[in-house]
Order: C-alpha cells, then structure tokens, then sequence
C-alpha cells in the first residue's frame, strides 16, 4: 500500500481571494461615490427648508398666541431668530449646523430677510406695511453638486388664498401640485 501524502483542510482566506475582495468593494465605492455625494447635498437642502419653514411657523404660532407682533429675521449664513418686536427679545434661535450649513439662501424681493407677524398671524414688512408681493426664498446647495434638487419657500399673502407658507419645487410646473405657484 502506498502512504498518501496528508494535506491539510485549508482554512481562512488566500490572498488572491482578499486581493479581488479588496478590488470589488474600491470599484463600488468609486461608482457610488458621486451617488452619495448629491444625496448628502440634497438632505442638506431638505433640512435646511424644513428648519427655515419651522421659524416661520413659529413666528406666526407666537403672534397668534401672544396678540402681538413677533419677527422672524434670517440671517443667510447662520441661521434665523424668532424675536418680540416690542422688545426685540429672542423668543427661539437656531443656527444651521451639520445638516444643513452647505446651502444657500436668496430672499426675493431683496432685503426681505425680516418679516413681521402681526397678532393676527398675517405677515406684514419690517416697515409693519402689509405685503402686496409673495415673498420666496430659494434653498440650493452651495457646494459645487450637479442635479442637487433646489427647494423653494412661498410666503404667499394673496387676499384670496389668505397666509400661506408652503414649500415647492422651483423646477416643476404651476399645474403640479409640488410645483411652484406663478
């Protein structure tokens, strides 16, 4: 009889399989990269809306609730304040962090940084006149992304549809609903 010649199991990995691995999961990540990065700005637009939306609310939500006029004042680059226009009191504040410190806002019409609500809820200029024009801030990413989804806010004041403060998509049509007004 002959001996055989005794081989062990092999256990583990070798280093072509951990080589190919490596290899697989470097090309994945290169594809996906680009993915993620307009993902991460798009979050930042949304968070930065979202947060924008909330102060106005607050604003109104505090005039309302206290029968007198309460300011909501924007600042581009740092986040925005909720104050008492009688004493000019801070009443909340929040800056954009992490979630949102990459974006960009532009107020139209220019210099509307600062409404006023009055104790009706209804938002007036910093002047206390009331507003004849829709007042829009745009939100878009400051980072150098293409196809970053921009968001709009509306403050719209029209008589008919009352106080509106709603969000929507600039690059959609008037007649979707996710769209913004003309």
């Amino acid at each position: 009889m002959r001996a055989r010649a005794f081989r062990p199991l092999q256990r583990g990995v070798s280093l072509i399989e951990l080589m190919t691995a490596i290899a697989v999961f470097t090309i994945l990540t290169v594809m996906a990269f680009p993915v993620y990065t307009t993902w991460i700005a798009n979050q930042q637009v949304r968070t930065a809306t979202e947060s924008v939306v909330e102060g106005l609310r607050v604003a109104q939500t505090e005039a309302l609730k206290r029968n007198a006029a309460v300011k909501f004042v924007l600042d581009t680059g740092t986040g925005w304040e909720v104050q008492l226009d009688a004493d000019d009191s801070v009443l909340r504040k929040t800056a954009f962090a992490e979630g949102s410190a990459k974006v960009a806002l532009t107020v139209a019409p220019a210099g509307t940084s600062t409404i006023l609500f009055d104790g009706l809820g209804r938002p007036l200029d910093k002047d206390a006149v009331r507003f004849t024009k829709r007042v829009t801030i745009d939100v878009d990413s400051s980072a150098s992304i293409t196809d970053v989804r921009k968001m709009r806010i509306v403050i719209d004041t029209a008589a008919a549809t009352g106080v509106g403060i709603r969000t929507c998509d600039p690059k959609l049509g008037s007649t979707d609903p996710r769209g913004c007004p003309t």
